[in-house]
């Protein structure tokens, strides 16, 4: 029957019929009339193509050929199965697998004509395979692979199979896989000494295994579970991180790494360790003699204490600490400091408080726990206290003493005394608080003024010096003196004055400051010293201040000072030379010649004269020695040196010349006399600032010949029975300093007799007068 044709008859070949069976060819065959010999192509082969096929040409005038052509159709394999020795099948990898395995891989092919041919290929290179035919059209490829190496790992396996040299093979790769244990796990660092309480972060790392190996860490057998592990790229090496703080306890603990497979439990972890060796800083501890008794060490008593250290590594130095200062060898002082010892010589309530011992190594300084050395005294009065107290009379005085004493259960005894007697003061009027005990003094009378006298007693023994206080009577404030005025500026000027008698209370001072005709207050400034500074003043401007003390009992008597700031600089004007007359312009006459050699000659002799008057009050000055001089009290030394370092400061405007002509007469007044009680002289207590009452004050008096320069009020005159000294002077003709011919101070009446012998220090006599 026929399969495909071409009629070309009465037609060219080009426009000629073809015709297919749709069931066999349908559109897969075509006739190829322009080859020699003429063609039947067929595209797409199918099995069912196989077969004997007929070529028949007929013609119109010639006998019709036949050709016979035998077609051949070859069916490659359709099918391919691997199996391991288990019997499961295999497409892409095969294992895992560990070192030393042996497997066999099956690979059985199906299907094509002519019968396949199976081959295997390890890594693309062939083995020798095996083949054997099973039922039907089945072919099997057997591969033996074993004992496996680490160098198998990732090897290929490939089954080939093929039945013509034309077709085109089939085939299936295999990859195989492989486990591998640890090779190697090592703790990077180990061996060296760590520092406690120090945080580290150790590393372990492992390489070898396949898949990655699982690292621990442990110590002493405890695992440690804070560990991170990295993975390096390629995959064979695992890092582990564990950050972990030690102690001292930590010392000689076993630190362990451990490395395994996770998909080998059979084989065993391998295993880093590391013997820890821990260094710390030095534990210190302070322990006190054997023999000595810390809750009864008294004054006087040797104390010696030991330091007990741990440390590694061990010490270089040891230091001893008292109340946190470093203590050095001094023999002298009684400190001894022998190796780890501190030996402490006749101890007193300086030494007690807190001892503490310090080592030093590598790791750093180690301080123990204060050690508190308690040292028993008898009572001592305490610094820093009110010792003076102003009571008016009828004034509830509250007089405390305080005092210092270990321990601090103590009792205390008040005396009082005056210049008549000394009285146990009643225990109605005193009370106690601690180590403090205060006393309710009221003064009524004269005699009610002294001295309170204080002792305190402990279980150690009685107080060896009481604390005094003495009872003065209060009042205002005495006029601070010696004012003068100091840096003065533009907009500004000090006032640095000396201050008086407080009164027998805690005195402030106060500086006003006021515009001269509308006497109103421009400055007020208080202070607790006689120190000020007026601000925001008028350039060029004088203004009148006053300076005064005052307490509770009222205010001082004012001291008036005038001050001024200083003028701005002028402009600086041009000057025109034109104006000036040459030097050769101005000629002296006969006449003015004559005036100015006459003056020459009157100056020289009054030169001379002044000279010649010098001498003779010289000769008749008396030999005798200088005049007793008087113990002069804490202010009147701390005024004295005031007004020394003020003149000699260039800031500080100094004295005039008639302050000193009033020093120097005082100076010169040589007879001593005893005020009444009614005088309000204060005395001077040694160790007080201010001054105390007296009920007789040592006083100076002039010479009976002498008299006073004018402006200088005369001394007080005493009635008898005053309690006065003997008069014991010279007579001395007085004369009047050279400095002083020019001009004599104005002499002023003194309606008063002044309170005091001495006019005060600092109180300015008027301004001279031309003779």
């Amino acid at each position: 029957m026929a399969r495909k044709s071409v009629d070309a008859r009465e037609k060219d070949f080009g426009v000629a019929e073809r015709w297919s069976d749709e069931s066999v060819f349908a559109s897969r065959a075509y006739f190829l009339p322009e080859r020699r010999p003429a063609e039947l192509g067929v595209d797409r082969v199918r099995a069912t193509d196989q077969g004997i096929y007929r070529c028949r040409v007929d013609f119109k005038q010639a006998q019709t050929r036949n050709s016979r052509v035998n077609l051949t159709v070859i069916v490659p394999p359709n099918k391919m199965v691997i199996t391991d020795d288990k019997g499961d099948v295999k497409q892409a990898i095969v294992g895992p697998y560990v070192e030393g395995d042996t497997f066999t891989l099956k690979c059985d092919v199906s299907g094509g004509r002519p019968r396949p041919w199976v081959k295997w290929f390890r890594n693309e290179e062939e083995t020798d395979t095996p083949a054997t035919t099973l039922q039907g059209t089945t072919v099997r490829g057997v591969l033996r692979v074993g004992p496996l190496t680490r160098a198998d790992v990732r090897a290929t396996l490939t089954c080939r199979a093929s039945n013509h040299l034309r077709a085109h093979p089939i085939e299936t790769t295999l990859t195989l896989d492989m486990n591998f244990p640890p090779l190697n796990v090592h703790i990077l660092g180990s061996n060296q000494p760590l520092s406690a309480s120090r945080r580290y972060d150790l590393l372990c790392q492992s390489s070898g295994s396949r898949p990655p190996a699982s690292i621990t860490w442990w110590k002493n057998g405890h695992r440690i579970n804070n560990a991170k592990e990295t993975l390096s790229t390629d995959g064979n090496t695992t890092t582990s991180t564990v950050s972990i703080q030690l102690t001292k306890a930590d010392a000689g603990a076993k630190l362990a790494c451990r490395a395994s497979n996770p998909q080998m439990p059979s084989v065993p972890a391998l295993e880093d360790d590391w013997l820890l060796d821990i260094q710390y800083v030095p534990e210190t501890m302070v322990r006190l003699g054997t023999n000595l008794d810390p809750t009864n060490i008294r004054e006087g008593t040797d104390v010696y204490f030991d330091c007990i250290i741990k440390a590694h590594p061990y010490v270089y130095k040891v230091e001893w600490r008292h109340n946190g200062k470093t203590l050095h060898h001094n023999v002298g002082q009684g400190i001894i400091i022998s190796n780890q010892s501190l030996v402490l010589q006749g101890v007193g309530r300086k030494t007690a408080g807190n001892y503490t011992c310090v080592g030093f190594n590598a790791e750093g300084d180690g301080e123990s726990k204060p050690f508190s050395l308690n040292v028993l005294y008898a009572p001592t009065c305490r610094s820093s206290q009110q010792r003076v107290h102003g009571v008016a009379k009828q004034e509830r005085a509250h007089i405390t003493c305080h005092v210092d004493a270990n321990p601090p259960e103590v009792t205390f005894r008040w005396t009082f005394n005056n210049t008549a007697n000394s009285n146990e003061v009643s225990d109605t009027y005193v009370s106690r608080s601690g180590t403090s005990s205060t006393v309710t003094y009221t003064p009524h009378t004269e005699m009610d003024y002294g001295t309170l006298l204080c002792w305190a007693h402990n279980r150690i023994g009685k107080q060896r010096v009481p604390c005094v206080y003495h009872i003065i009577a209060a009042g205002r404030p005495d006029q601070v003196h010696n004012c003068t005025v100091v840096n003065a500026s533009l907009t500004s000027f000090g006032v640095r004055c000396s201050e008086g008698f407080n009164g027998g209370m805690p005195q402030s001072f106060l500086l006003e400051v006021r515009e001269i005709v509308t006497q109103e207050i421009v400055a007020n400034v208080s202070s607790a010293v006689p120190r000020f500074m007026a601000v925001g003043l008028v350039p060029g401007r004088t203004y009148a201040a006053a300076v005064l003390a005052y307490n509770a009992k009222g205010r001082g008597d004012p001291y008036p000072l005038r001050a001024s700031t200083l003028r701005p600089p002028e402009k600086h004007h041009v000057h025109d030379k034109s104006l000036d007359l040459p030097r050769t312009a101005f000629q002296m006459s006969g006449a003015m010649s004559a005036a100015v050699g006459g003056g020459s000659v009157l100056m020289v002799v009054l030169v001379l004269f002044m000279i010649a008057v010098r001498q003779r009050c010289a000769k008749r000055k008396p030999r005798s020695g200088p005049p007793p001089s008087q113990p002069a009290s804490p202010d009147k030394l701390r005024e004295k040196d005031d007004s020394e370092s003020d003149d000699r400061n260039p800031d500080i405007i100094p004295s005039d010349t008639d302050h000193n002509m009033q020093m120097d007469y005082y100076r010169q007044q040589q007879v001593s006399t005893i005020s009444p009680p009614s005088s309000r002289t204060r005395g001077s207590i040694a160790g007080v600032r201010g001054s105390l009452p007296a009920y007789c004050a040592l006083r100076t008096a002039p010479p009976a010949d002498s008299t006073p320069p004018p402006g200088i009020p005369p001394p007080v005159s005493f009635a008898s029975g005053s309690c006065t000294l003997p008069r014991n002077t010279g007579t001395n003709e007085r004369c009047i300093p050279l400095q002083h011919l020019r001009t004599l101070p104005r002499a002023h009446p003194h309606p008063h007799p002044h309170p005091h012998p001495h006019p005060h220090p600092h109180a300015h006599p008027p301004r001279d007068t031309p003779l």
